[in-house]
């Protein structure tokens, strides 16, 4: 029996994600049940939302058919339901993102700050936290250090939340088995509608070559899986390559993958900033500043230390934004004047890319392509250009509002 749904037994706070199913995988989770709603009547809104219909057995009431596919009218497309952010503008709900930067970088200061905020539902550098939630911190890359950044957190801040897990074991984002574990094992939690951070993905994968696509897509597969099952989002600590210009390491269809990408970088000065590299649902460009604050700690009686997030504030405009080079200006004009007549204001990378180039004519032939996608990277980071994945389209390239603007 397919695509099957038994309502049996369920009670009045029942969320669609715990139904029983039967060769069923996944539901469309937009419209969960509401705070005061009934069972019954949040039926009859799926239904109307043609996301299900009864089954034609006289025999059991009970039980209820999803239909063969949600299709939807353009008049029908504003009733369905919005992007939910856990952090407004920079991390989605349900999604999957990346922190990353070269090693040293203060990644993972960033990160069990941004976990610790959310956990107690508080605002991540002055940004909007929707809830509180549960956070897993999968440590797989020194744990120790891990464990005592996070006592230095609750120590400076005087809270200590009960809804963090710092996960000690394996997890193999290429093995299906040690996903499926690690998801039953916090089902059998009651995990939920939460934040899975996994530092870092090259521990993840200890056997997996990063620059093959197909291996990254078996990989990103099951990153999603564990967003879907646990109907939380997932945050994965990456680094950056050889060449921090080029982005994260490894295949392009990890940051084509990405919902979100953040770019840490920490100056000789010690200095640090985090810029939000890509986000498919709102503006590039982002950034705030901030600094690392040593704090003292008492560890089985041993005095120790580790260092917490002291957030600056954002990143001024006009610092961020910079005075553009003569080839930065006539590498961005060329973009534009390549994307502006297009309907959809964007297409693909590498071809805007193999255009412009074309047309770069006073440049030095040798060079230009390599100049090119390092000076398309750097507009990038400025928030003049964005990229990714787009109306699901892959590696597109478009200009930003901010773009618009200059």
């Amino acid at each position: 029996m397919n695509n099957v749904l038994s309502l049996s037994g369920l009670n009045k706070t029942q969320d669609i994600k715990e139904l029983k199913t039967e060769s069923f995988s996944k539901i469309f989770s937009g419209l969960t049940l509401g705070n005061s709603e009934d069972i019954r009547s949040w039926i009859e809104r799926l239904s109307n939302n043609g996301l299900i219909k009864p089954l034609n057995k006289k025999e059991d009431k009970n039980l209820i058919q999803l239909t063969s596919r949600r299709t939807y009218k353009i008049s029908e497309l504003n009733n369905l339901p919005r992007a939910e952010w856990l952090v407004k503008d920079i991390l989605l709900d349900g999604g999957i993102a990346t922190i990353y930067g070269e090693s040293g970088s203060t990644k993972s200061f960033l990160a069990i700050d941004l976990a610790m905020n959310l956990a107690i539902g508080s605002e991540w550098f002055g940004l909007e936290v929707k809830r509180e939630m549960p956070v897993i911190y999968t440590a797989l890359e020194g744990f120790g250090g891990v464990v005592k950044r996070i006592k230095g957190w609750c120590k400076r801040n005087e809270i200590t939340p009960d809804n963090i897990f710092v996960d000690h074991d394996a997890l193999l984002l290429g093995d299906l088995g040690s996903v499926q574990g690690f998801i039953n094992s916090y089902k059998a939690k009651n995990f939920d509608r939460g934040l899975v951070i996994i530092d870092t993905l090259n521990m993840a994968i200890p056997d997996i070559e990063e620059n093959s696509a197909a291996s990254m897509s078996g990989v990103i597969s099951k990153a999603k899986l564990i967003a879907e099952k646990l109907n939380s989002t997932v945050l994965i600590i990456h680094h950056s390559g050889k060449d921090e210009s080029k982005g994260m390491r490894g295949s392009s269809s990890l940051k084509a993958s990405m919902d979100t990408i953040i770019y840490v970088k920490q100056g000789s000065n010690g200095s640090c900033h985090w810029t939000l590299e890509k986000s498919k649902d709102s503006e590039c460009g982002i950034g705030f500043n901030y600094q690392l604050k040593e704090i003292v700690l008492e560890i089985d009686g041993e005095v120790q230390k580790t260092c917490t997030i002291d957030a600056l504030g954002k990143m001024e405009e006009g610092k961020k934004k910079g005075k553009l080079s003569t080839n930065q200006i006539r590498v961005f004009n060329l973009i534009k004047a390549r994307l502006m007549p297009l309907n959809s204001k964007q297409a693909s990378m590498d071809l805007v890319i193999d255009q412009c180039c074309n047309l770069w004519t006073e440049h030095d032939k040798s060079k230009r392509t390599y100049d090119m996608k390092n000076i398309v990277a750097s507009l990038i980071n400025k928030g003049l250009l964005g990229s990714g994945s787009k109306d699901d389209l892959h590696e597109q390239i478009w200009i930003t509002d901010k773009g618009m603007k200059e």
